[in-house]
């Protein structure tokens, strides 16, 4: 049998990057919010043209296959780095790979047309390819959390075999003053054939980094599904099953006289269509956020969404008794995401109803704090003890707490109101005594 000659292994080691390439231009187009396949996807085929241009050394001027195959070498090398450095979303420096690229071009044509060193030119181009390895080899020490580490392991012994084979070149070149990147030497066979093997284990570490960055995705997904469906259920809760009580009630106390049982209907037609309005913003919320849960910043009143709220939730309060104050604080305009501002608003007052007992006060306040809003709903309920406070936001279905009047809850917590708040660059902070009550403050950005 024949044994593999350099031109062998460079063709192989084309065939391999293109479908590389190909593999990672498609995952690029499928997931294009994972920005490091396009980058490998353009190293790979920058890998093909520098190993085609290499087998065609006695078809063109050997000064330009050589320039032009390096130089699309080190291009190909520089960009796996800056697709990794795009995949763990960090700063991509375009100048890096110029200075790279520079770099290659200028020492070989300085020792080539300028001085006819081979041996230096091919220890130029190693030296410069190890430079890279190593800055890879570096970027891929710290993997961005726990499930990559063995995709980040394995692609970095990828380059610490690269990195390793280009030095034995170095000593082979030094040594053996030969600088001939087609002869058939150990070094040169070894380089390639390690070569070829690394770009198969590059396909496998960096589909693994991909598949995983695409589970989490998944998983990102799924959860927000979750707390979507949890808020529509822990929003509806309350109006839904008012109306089904004093609809019960209407229907079935023969005492009410006819006045008072047009006036309970009024009632429930009007907690029916606030009911009904709610759901609609609900839905078409949900809708737009699903895709993509960063919040979308714009300006409005505050005044508004806790007057509409409260409007939405009156009836119940009305149910228990229970009395809120607000005095409107007019010109007040913060900047975020409304939809999720209307969610902690309507979430934080309807926890002050359900835990406070009949006969009680909510006092909701507004005011002004350098370039910031502070909202601030406080109630005279059961409160809170230390032990509960330290479990508020952690998201625990089987903990959920009763209300006073036995109200059940859906496990959304008061997780999901910090994590909006804080996604709309604010805070939320609550204190609580028990037997005494709780004010929950909500810091927003004025606009």
């Amino acid at each position: 049998m024949k044994p593999l000659d350099i031109g062998t292994l460079v063709y192989i080691i084309a065939a391999i990057s293109s479908l590389f390439g190909f593999l990672m231009l498609i995952f690029s187009r499928i997931n294009p919010g994972i920005k490091g396949p396009l980058y490998w996807s353009l190293g790979s085929f920058s890998i093909v043209i520098s190993s085609l241009l290499f087998t065609m050394d006695d078809l063109v001027n050997g000064y330009i296959v050589f320039v032009l195959s390096a130089a699309f070498s080190i291009m190909g090398t520089g960009l796996y780095f800056l697709g990794i450095r795009a995949y763990k979303e960090l700063s991509v420096n375009y100048y890096i790979l110029a200075g790279f690229v520079f770099l290659q071009l200028f020492f070989s044509t300085l020792f080539y047309s300028v001085f006819s060193m081979p041996n230096a030119r091919m220890v130029s181009y190693s030296t410069i390819s190890i430079l890279i390895y190593l800055f890879i080899i570096w970027e891929l020490k710290k993997p961005v959390s726990k499930p990559y580490r063995l995709a980040f392991l394995l692609c970095q012994i990828v380059f610490i075999i690269s990195a390793i084979t280009s030095l034995f070149r170095i000593y082979h070149i030094i040594t053996t003053f030969s600088g001939d990147a087609h002869s058939p030497s150990s070094a040169n066979i070894l380089l390639y054939f390690f070569v070829n093997i690394t770009q198969a284990m590059l396909i496998f570490s960096f589909m693994m980094m991909v598949s995983i960055k695409v589970s989490e995705e998944l998983k990102v997904k799924v959860e927000a599904q979750r707390k979507f469906f949890s808020i529509i259920a822990h929003d509806l809760n309350g109006p839904v099953g008012l109306i089904s009580v004093m609809l019960n009630m209407v229907n079935n106390d023969n005492d009410l006289l006819e006045e008072q049982r047009n006036i309970a209907y009024k009632e429930v037609e009007k907690l029916s269509d606030s009911t009904h309005h709610l759901l609609q913003n609900l839905l078409f919320w949900s809708r737009n956020q699903l895709e993509d849960l960063s919040p979308k910043l714009e300006r409005f009143d505050i005044d508004l969404v806790i007057g509409e709220t409260i409007g939405l939730l009156r009836q119940i309060s009305k149910a228990k008794d229970i009395s809120i104050d607000y005095d409107t604080n007019e010109s007040l305009f913060c900047l975020g995401d409304v939809r999720m501002i209307e969610t902690v608003i309507r979430n934080l007052i309807s926890n002050s109803i359900k835990f406070t007992n009949s006969g009680g006060k909510i006092t909701i306040t507004t005011k002004k704090s350098g370039a910031k809003v502070i909202v601030k709903i406080a109630d005279n309920g059961i409160g809170m003890n230390q032990k509960t406070q330290k479990n508020l936001f952690k998201f625990n279905e089987s903990g959920t707490k009763a209300g006073t009047s036995g109200e059940r809850g859906t496990g959304l917590g008061l997780m999901l109101c910090k994590e909006f708040i804080e996604g709309n660059n604010g805070s939320l902070s609550i204190q609580s005594q028990e037997n005494v009550g709780t004010e929950v403050s909500v810091t927003l950005q004025e606009a």
